[in-house]
């Protein structure tokens, strides 16, 4: 459930940042292309970052990087749907970039962590389907999303974001009822 709902917002994100860098710019595409690498590049350092640089550093469990990374990942969603100038899209984008670049290894580090020794194979091959399953629909359902409104993909990945950090605190904290 987390991987598939986090993993969604993160494609539908990836989806549809070059349009909204094209439509905020309003620029010919051949001007917007250098700003739409600058935005992913700073997305990509944001990503870096939090797993080179925080995770290695924070001694974060799982539960802890889902929550943590939710957080950051729906405020810098929200900031970029809404943002105005490129700035903000890029400050936006590199949040929410570094909230999933936490929210991810917690995820696959929490599947992992929950299943013996003689499950591991199983678990290694649900995260990945769980992480590639979200690039089947997600882009083109952001793009379409994008079409009725250009903020939405953006507020629907913050609101998902958020709903999935109360649902991790919710149900996976320390005195959350077994099962």
């Amino acid at each position: 459930m987390i991987g598939i709902v986090g993993g969604h917002g993160h494609a539908a994100l990836l989806g549809v940042i070059g349009f909204l860098v094209i439509d905020r710019l309003s620029v010919p595409l051949v001007e917007a292309q250098q700003w739409i690498a600058i935005v992913l590049m700073a997305g990509a350092a944001a990503s870096l970052i939090a797993q080179w640089g925080l995770i290695p550093r924070l001694d974060l469990s799982p539960r802890q990087l889902v929550l943590w990374g939710s957080l950051p990942a729906a405020a810098g969603a929200v900031m970029a749907g809404v943002s105005d100038g490129i700035y903000g899209v890029i400050l936006g984008f590199a949040l929410a970039s570094l909230g999933f670049g936490l929210f991810r290894p917690g995820f696959t580090s929490g599947a992992s962590l929950a299943v013996g020794r003689g499950e591991q194979n199983a678990v290694a091959g649900m995260i990945t389907s769980v992480n590639g399953i979200a690039f089947i629909a997600a882009p083109s359902l952001g793009v379409i999303l994008y079409g009725l409104w250009m903020p939405l993909p953006f507020l629907l990945t913050g609101v998902l974001m958020l709903g999935l950090a109360l649902w991790t605190w919710l149900r996976f904290s320390p005195s959350a009822p077994a099962g």
